[in-house]
């Protein structure tokens, strides 16, 4: 599979396990040696609290494509 199979696939997924699938990334992350610990565990905060505030409408999202669209562009 290749990565873009692999983003299409996961960026198909609801928005509950999308959140939930990036928060134990970051865990998983943090468990490595050269990641922080205390940085990995307020990433999953931090992820848990945004989920929180779309799940409530407090703020609204955007979508997967425009955030991968400008980060693409900005790394040219």
């Amino acid at each position: 599979m290749t990565i873009e199979q692999l983003e299409a696939e996961v960026l198909a997924l609801p928005k509950d396990t999308l959140a939930l699938l990036v928060a134990r990334l970051i865990e998983y992350l943090g468990q490595l040696e050269e990641i922080d610990q205390q940085v990995a565990e307020e990433w999953i905060q931090e992820a848990e609290l945004r989920d929180e505030d779309i799940s409530s409408g407090k703020i609204s999202g955007v979508s997967s494509q425009e955030v991968f669209s400008k980060l693409r562009t900005y790394l040219q």
